[in-house]
């Protein structure tokens, strides 16, 4: 009898252990901002674990956009909350702890990133023609800051092809964002339009 109860005992252990890997792998909640130190705490153990930011993970972060392409040029957006900042920052610094990220990070003004690559068509006109649109709640966000470059795709490690789209980098107020359903939408000069949609419910 000792015995069957000493193996369910072990068998619950291994199953409360899988549901826990699960649970830290995976943000609790949605996006949320400012970051409370709770917040901060849970970014940190994140970035700070072996194998945290994998690319499963990061890909919630990022969608592609198949309907603006240049051949085999697919256009893609990524975006970068405060909390996958955080993440990020304290997977790559040693010997940080929990409460040195609470403490550089708490109040912190952090901006909400966006990154496009945009590809549509072979020899692209030069940066500043593609009209990016960012929406949320049927409102229009303006971004602090819009970079823009000629964007060309990489042909190896040695070179790339002749510009076929451009690159932007959008900063916008983190605090503009919530979790609802976040829309960027594309306009190129050639008369092609494209949507994509994030849903801030399943990300930090």
């Amino acid at each position: 009898m000792r015995q069957i109860r000493s193996q369910r005992g072990k068998e619950l252990l291994k199953i409360l252990a899988i549901v826990l890997g699960v649970l830290l792998a995976m943000p609790a909640g949605a996006y949320d901002f400012p970051l409370t130190s709770s917040a901060i705490r849970d970014a940190y153990f994140l970035g700070a674990r072996q194998g945290g930011l994998t690319p499963q993970f990061l890909a919630r972060y990022s969608h592609r956009v198949s309907d603006l392409h240049e051949r085999s040029c697919i256009s893609e957006i990524r975006l970068e909350t405060p909390f996958l900042q955080v993440a990020d920052y304290t997977s790559k610094v040693p010997n940080y702890s929990s409460q040195d990220a609470v403490k550089d990070f708490r109040d912190k003004p952090l901006n909400f990133r966006i990154f496009l690559n945009i590809c549509y068509m072979s020899e692209a006109p030069p940066p500043n023609t593609v009209r990016i649109k960012v929406v949320q709640n049927k409102k229009e966000i303006v971004p602090l800051t819009d970079t823009r470059s000629a964007y060309a795709e990489p042909l190896n490690e040695y070179g790339f092809l002749p510009p076929n789209g451009e690159k932007a980098q959008l900063e916008i107020d983190a605090q503009k964002v919530d979790s609802s359903t976040f829309t960027i939408q594309i306009d190129t000069p050639d008369g092609q339009h494209a949507e994509c949609m994030f849903d801030m419910q399943a990300l930090r």
